[in-house]
């Protein structure tokens, strides 16, 4: 009788106008006495639906939903970590990611992948578990970094030999290839289960730029796995690289907030919070409360899976599945223990209470203006290096046939891409009275890899508020103006003549090589 009274906090019960009749009759979680309507166990297996002519397909399943997180695959542990979340779920990888994680020999790798969210069934385990379906992406990364997502494309490809990358997003291709940034619409869009797909663009002159996707994986060359290999084809000519396709856009903020449901003996509050957390208070005529706690996704085009994984401290196992109608939420049937509960033909609502969301939540930015806080900081020049740092500057020479003789450098190190890892910026001590020769490096967690070589530098260079293809802009200062350099998608300027000027509001007072640079103070080549 305990178990009873303890759980029927989590009932459906009458709506609070007439259509809504007694719901969920004769459980656990149900005041009502008349005979329970039980349906089949949830059926987890799903295919993905033949997408033709239309711009920006949703293939991705009803019931998956895509994250980001960092793994951990060991003998002893499978767990994820989403990313700007400090909790940890069990993990059921499916047998891609095993292969791939163990291709990379190391337990910890970051993951873009399908899946969702379910309260694990083996009783011993009180953590929730995070199912993968699909995976998207997996990087050869040993620490907890995650890479920037503030802003997805639909899809993204990128190659090498030469370097080249793109990305969709607003029914526009942008195509960056050195000395080449253009743009193509897209005319049709198809996949074919989940293993085959292609675009098809075309730019303003009416040329044709055609894409095919081939779902057997793709290890790019820094070691990522990317979930098709991909063929462009323009103008006669064949590239290959690596892609992800699609990438659903992140609508999680849209659902934020407070939502109530209330009648003459219960009101209901159910908080979406941030990171997928939700929290639930039922609060009695009598003066009674009780709270439950679980996690939350988007689910399908305009769904929401909620997922209640502890009552009162105790672990427990309810789903609704909820629609959206307006700004309230309603779900006709809960899933409890894997069996099915219809509500008798009846609908739970939950009115949405609150319309502020977190500051910065929603967002219309596109991949080029992802936006960054910035803190005023002056980045001094150590007078000390590090063997990789060191290696990366000989690599530069090496690679330009330049002997390293009595040249000299200084560096600083900033994240310029906002993926949470320090890139490198040289200044060589090859000057004139313009300026020196500036060397750009990527943190790509292997090693340093060139980006950028830039001349007629003048220390100390600022960080712009703009950004272009997730890197941020440089400003540079010439003589008495400041000018900013914008990375192009592969490099930024090879040198500071002919940018624009830098406007008064992008100055972030972030400064790098803010010491002088001395003869002093230069590090050797060694």
């Amino acid at each position: 009788m305990l178990r009873v009274i303890t759980y029927c906090c989590l009932f459906i019960i009458t709506g609070c106008v007439q259509q809504y009749q007694p719901i969920v009759s004769n459980s656990l979680y149900s005041l009502s006495s008349t005979q329970q309507v039980t349906e089949p166990a949830l059926n987890t297996t799903s295919s993905r639906p033949n997408i033709s002519n239309a711009p920006y397909p949703s293939i991705v399943p009803a019931k998956y939903y895509n994250f980001s997180g960092i793994v951990t695959i060991t003998a002893q542990q499978r767990t994820i970590r989403l990313c700007h979340n400090e909790q940890v779920f069990n993990l059921q990888p499916n047998s891609r990611l095993l292969a791939q994680i163990e291709r990379l020999n190391q337990p910890n790798a970051y993951i873009e992948f399908e899946g969702q969210i379910n309260q694990s069934l083996n009783p011993r385990h009180q953590r929730a578990i995070i199912s993968i379906a699909q995976l998207h992406f997996l990087s050869n990364q040993n620490n907890s970094a995650c890479r920037s997502v503030t802003s997805r494309p639909n899809f993204e490809i990128s190659g090498s030999q030469p370097d080249w990358l793109g990305y969709a997003q607003d029914n526009q291709f942008t195509f960056i290839i050195k000395e080449l940034n253009s743009k193509w619409a897209i005319k049709k869009s198809v996949i074919t289960k989940g293993l085959r797909a292609f675009v098809e663009t075309e730019n303003s002159d009416g040329e044709q730029l055609n894409l095919a996707f081939t779902g057997n994986g793709c290890i790019d060359s820094n070691n990522n796995y990317w979930q098709y290999e991909t063929t462009l084809y323009l103008k006669g000519k064949q590239i290959a690289g690596c892609a992800k396709y699609p990438n659903q856009q992140e609508d999680s903020p849209d659902w934020l907030g407070h939502y109530r449901y209330k009648n003459n003996n219960v009101t209901i509050e159910l908080e979406l919070a941030k990171h997928h957390q939700a929290n639930v208070k039922y609060i009695y005529s009598k003066g009674k409360t009780q709270t439950a706690r679980g996690f939350w996704h988007p689910y399908g085009s305009s769904g929401l899976k909620l997922l209640l994984t502890q009552h009162q401290g105790n672990k427990t196992n309810v789903i609704y599945h909820f629609r959206r109608d307006g700004v309230r939420l309603q779900a006709n049937h809960q899933w409890r223990d894997n069996q099915k509960y219809s509500f008798n033909g009846a609908l739970l609502t939950l009115d949405r209470m609150t319309d502020e969301v977190e500051s910065g939540s929603f967002s219309t930015l596109t991949l080029n203006t992802q936006i960054r806080e910035f803190q005023a900081q002056n980045i001094m020049s150590p007078t000390k290096s590090t063997p990789a740092i060191n290696n990366a500057v000989k690599r530069y020479f090496t690679m330009h046939k330049t002997k390293t003789d009595h040249a000299k450098y200084w560096f600083s190190e900033y994240d310029l891409n906002g993926n949470g890892r320090k890139d490198l910026l040289v200044m060589l001590d090859w000057c004139e009275d313009d300026g020196c020769v500036l060397l750009v490096f990527e943190n790509t967690l292997n090693r340093y890899k060139f980006m950028s070589r830039i001349t007629q530098v003048q220390a100390p260079l600022q960080i712009s508020k703009t950004q272009r293809h997730l890197w941020q802009s440089l400003l540079i200062k010439d003589k008495q103006q400041w000018l900013q350099l914008d990375f192009d998608g592969i490099s930024y300027p090879a040198t500071t003549q002919n940018n624009n000027l830098a406007s008064d509001t992008n100055f972030t007072q972030v400064k790098l090589f803010s010491t002088p640079l001395t003869a002093d103070n230069a590090i050797r080549i060694e």
